[in-house]
């Protein structure tokens, strides 16, 4: 069977190690590293360009992100998401459910702007879904008296969120 998978991981730039297990459902992203003693859980998704660790366990249902990496003898629960770009060191431990996210924080002109996960975005006192302060962001400003320029840059930050994190709420925080 390993044979007969080899051009199709060869094309994909997947590297698997020796002895690694994958669950039945997992889906490796192009470029992606298993490494040896490694076990992908059932309908895991490892993304593009990640690296999974010697020993490391990603459980069932787990997603990891783009070019995340997964240090060595590390532990990732059943249904635990990792976002693109983390970093999970040598022999951590992430619980069933956990979501580990890359935040964003700036300092503007009067406020800071804190990414707070599940598409929700925090200027000074108010926080809104990333959604609504596009729609929002021009009245929240005049009502704050922000001048025209700092009402544009931070559109320009509410645009960078956007970019990086999407605009769509997920659920609740």
């Amino acid at each position: 069977m390993a044979d007969a998978l080899k051009p199709e991981l060869d094309s994909r730039k997947i590297t698997i190690g020796y002895d690694a297990t994958i669950g039945d459902d997992a889906k490796i992203g192009n470029g992606a590293k298993i490494g040896y003693d490694a076990k992908i859980g059932y309908g895991a998704k490892i993304g593009n360009g990640a690296k999974i660790g010697d020993d490391a366990t990603i459980g069932n249902g787990a997603t990891i992100g783009d070019d995340a990496t997964i240090g060595n003898d590390a532990t990732i629960g059943d249904d635990a998401t990792i976002g693109d770009d983390a970093k999970i060191g040598y022999g951590a431990k992430i619980g069933y459910g956990a979501k580990i996210i890359v935040g964003l924080y700036i300092w503007g002109p009067k406020h800071p702007v804190t990414y707070c996960g599940n598409g929700i975005l925090s200027i000074g006192c108010h926080c809104y879904p990333i959604s609504g302060w596009l729609e929002s962001f021009e009245a929240v400003g005049k009502e704050k008296n922000y001048t025209v320029a700092e009402i544009a840059e931070y559109k320009r930050y509410i645009d960078a969120a956007a970019a990086l994190f999407g605009h769509e709420e997920t659920k609740a925080v």
